[in-house]
């Protein structure tokens, strides 16, 4: 034995002998009162006394597991995050019908939106011989118009989403108005809504959201809805 197994076997046995002392005091004297200790704590003193080595407790090994389960749902979480489905901006469109007009608002996921738009997001396909022109851009919203060589058009739309509030207001008859669910590429629901408007004959909208909400608009004979369709599934924002 070397010197510190030594040292290490004299400090084992003046605690233990500290434990003992306090131990007899307790229960021997105990300031006339009654001390009252568990079994299992009774069993885990004596084993000190007796000098055994303090058995393992099984809430260990239940620890480690609690922790390893929880580890696991993170990167489970982390993963559903990286997925398309799960790291989109669902927002449930909600279409208000009035007498001349329907408003639409967006119901905003548990999801941070963005107060102003970072990224501005442009249709990498147009139909042959139609050309983009800017309207204008804020902050809050930008507005195109694909133009074709006879100046007929369809309106791209791109804004900030305010949850609850009504952020698109459409000119157009409701009562005859015709909604249609649908996925772009698969992945983004969007809403094709057929219309007529007073004037201006057949329309179409199609709205969706992607971290902002999108609104293409156009009169029925300028572009058929499958039109509108490829030129928003063109529109998909880089995913990081």
């Amino acid at each position: 034995m070397n010197d510190t197994d030594n040292f290490d076997g004299l400090m084992k046995a003046a605690l233990c002998e500290i434990v003992r002392e306090d131990w007899d005091a307790l229960v021997n004297d105990g300031g006339g009162e009654t001390v009252t200790v568990s079994r299992g704590m009774g069993r885990r003193i004596a084993r000190i006394l007796a000098g055994e080595k303090p058995k393992k407790r099984r809430g260990g090994l239940w620890g480690k597991l609690a922790v390893a389960l929880l580890a696991a749902l993170s990167v489970l979480a982390m993963l559903g995050m990286a997925m398309r489905p799960v790291r989109e901006a669902f927002v449930h469109t909600v279409v208000t019908w009035y007498g001349s007009h329907f408003g639409v608002r967006y119901e905003a996921a548990d999801e941070a939106l963005p107060a102003v738009i970072e990224e501005v997001v442009l249709p990498a396909w147009l139909p042959d011989g139609w050309s983009l022109e800017t309207n204008f851009a804020t902050d809050y919203l930008v507005s195109h118009t694909i133009l074709d060589a006879n100046r007929n058009r369809i309106t791209v739309d791109q804004h900030i989403i305010k949850p609850d509030e009504e952020m698109d207001r459409i000119d157009g008859r409701s009562p005859d108005a015709e909604v249609e669910d649908l996925l772009l590429n698969g992945v983004t629901p969007a809403k094709l809504i057929s219309y007529s408007d007073i004037g201006a004959g057949e329309r179409l909208a199609l709205m969706w959201t992607d971290g902002y909400a999108f609104l293409l608009k156009t009169n029925g004979q300028h572009a058929d809805a499958d039109t509108l369709i490829r030129i928003a599934e063109s529109m998909e924002r880089e995913r990081k």
